[in-house]
């Protein structure tokens, strides 16, 4: 038997004899009995489309387990940056680092709070069953472009590398005409689906897995000379209603347990 249940367990003799010789005598006892309850919160959460594979799943047994309600919106990251500094209320933040960092700067989110989700890379989508480019080599990339039908990209934190990579790789000019940039990454791999040519699209690694199951191929991520990786954090908004079950939901996606489900969603 532990300490606290013999402490527990002579309380509650000691109550039973006193109750017990009070009666006895004649004489009434009230007795209250303190029970403390939790209060399920319900938690708003801005998040980083590139994390949806993951924290879907995740916000799923965590709502299971605590009983708190999760209620994610998915943006991009440039989109998150310019909600949280327009004053929007919110528990929890997961987005690019520097989103996060800015946030804590103006007072928004709290630095204590803030713990590292991963990163993830840029790959190539193209449509399931269509032609596989080569990608292998910062080369066979611009062989892949150049012989493209269609070459989709996004407006979220990977487009805005990706654009600037067209310009280093001197060959904006000539796939201009098939460039099309679109609001989000899902957008990005919708389109190649649809498309029955020879279409491909960049986005996040971990986007392009999640819309496997609906059409999509990753060819892979870029080649190692061009790739650029974007580090995720998360952290607690001074908004927050429910500071200490904010806190409870980063820990959560954070634990080892958590880590292995983003590994096998592309995350590093």
């Amino acid at each position: 038997m532990t300490l606290r249940n013999l402490s527990v367990t002579a309380c509650a003799t000691v109550l039973v004899c006193f109750l017990g010789a009070a009666g006895a005598l004649g004489v009434t006892v009230g007795v209250t009995v303190g029970v403390t309850t939790v209060s399920a919160a319900e938690l708003v959460t801005l998040a980083t489309m590139a994390v949806t594979g993951a924290l879907d799943p995740l916000v799923a047994e965590y709502q299971k387990e605590s009983g708190h309600t999760v209620k994610v919106t998915y943006d991009t990251g440039p989109n998150l940056a310019r909600r949280v500094a327009g004053g929007e209320a919110a528990d929890v933040l997961i987005a690019p680092a520097a989103v996060v960092e800015q946030a804590i700067r103006d007072g928004r989110a709290v630095a204590a709070s803030r713990v590292t989700i991963g990163q993830v890379g840029v790959g190539l989508a193209v449509r399931s069953g269509g032609r596989i480019p080569d990608i292998s080599s910062t080369e066979a990339l611009v062989q892949a472009l150049l012989q493209a039908d269609a070459v989709f990209y996004s407006q979220g934190t990977s487009g805005v590398y990706v654009g600037t990579l067209f310009q280093t790789l001197g060959i904006a000019d000539r796939i201009k005409a098939k460039t099309t940039q679109v609001a989000n990454g899902q957008i990005v791999v919708e389109r190649v689906i649809a498309d029955r040519g020879n279409a491909v699209g960049f986005t996040m690694v971990s986007e392009v897995k999640l819309m496997e199951p609906k059409g999509a191929r990753l060819t892979g991520a870029l080649p190692a000379a061009i790739q650029n990786y974007t580090t995720y954090t998360a952290a607690v908004m001074t908004s927050a209603r429910d500071a200490a079950a904010a806190r409870g939901l980063l820990a959560y996606i954070t634990r080892p347990a958590a880590r292995a489900l983003f590994t096998a969603t592309g995350w590093q």
